[in-house]
C-alpha cells in the first residue's frame, strides 16, 4: 500500500513538472514574433498525451458521471472559451505576403487565469493534474483556430516590418 502511494505521488509530481514545463514553453512562444501557423501539430500532440493520461484522473480513474461532466465543462468552457478569447489579444500584422503574430501581456494573463480556473475546479472536483496537458492542447487549438480565422483577412491587418517594432511592449 505504501509503495503504491509513493508511486502515485511520484507520478503526480512528474505530471505537474511536465505540465509546468509545457506551460512555460507555450507562454514563451506566445510572446515571440512568428508567422501564423497553419498546422495543429502541437495542440494535437498535447491532446493525445492528455487523453493517454486520463486513466489516472481522480482516485479511481475518471470515476463518476459527475466527474466526467465537470471535466467536459472545464475543457469546453474554460479551455476552448478562453482560448478563443485569448486569440483576440494576439497582435496580427502583415509583412509582405506573410501574416505575423505576437501575444501580448494580456494573452499571458489569460493563460494564467485559464490554468488557475482549471486547477481550482479540478481540485474541487477531485480531478487530478493529469488533465492539464489535455486542457493546454484544447485551449491552444481553440486559440489557433481563431488566430487563423483572423489571419485569413489580410486586408484588415496593418502592414508592419518583420519585428512589429511599433508594438513592442
Amino acid at each position: 500500500m505504501l509503495a503504491a502511494t509513493a508511486t502515485q505521488t511520484q507520478t503526480t509530481v512528474l505530471s505537474i513538472v511536465v505540465s509546468l514545463a509545457v506551460l512555460a514553453y507555450l507562454m514563451y512562444r506566445q510572446l515571440q514574433v512568428r508567422p501564423v501557423r497553419t498546422t495543429f501539430a502541437l495542440p494535437v500532440v498535447l491532446i493525445i498525451v492528455g487523453v493517454a493520461s486520463l486513466s489516472g484522473v481522480g482516485p479511481n480513474g475518471l470515476g463518476s458521471a459527475g466527474r466526467v461532466a465537470i471535466l467536459v465543462a472545464l475543457l469546453a468552457g474554460d479551455a476552448a472559451g478562453l482560448g478563443a478569447v485569448r486569440a483576440l489579444t494576439v497582435r496580427l500584422w502583415r509583412n509582405g505576403d506573410l501574416v505575423l503574430r505576437q501575444g501580448t501581456w494580456v494573452t499571458m494573463a489569460l493563460w494564467i487565469v485559464g490554468v488557475a480556473i482549471h486547477a481550482l475546479v479540478g481540485a474541487l472536483a477531485d480531478i487530478s493534474d493529469s488533465t492539464l496537458l489535455l486542457y493546454m492542447g484544447i485551449t491552444l487549438g481553440a486559440q489557433q483556430l481563431v488566430v487563423q480565422a483572423r489571419a485569413r483577412q489580410p486586408d484588415r491587418l496593418p502592414q508592419r516590418g518583420a519585428a512589429g517594432a511599433s508594438w513592442q511592449s
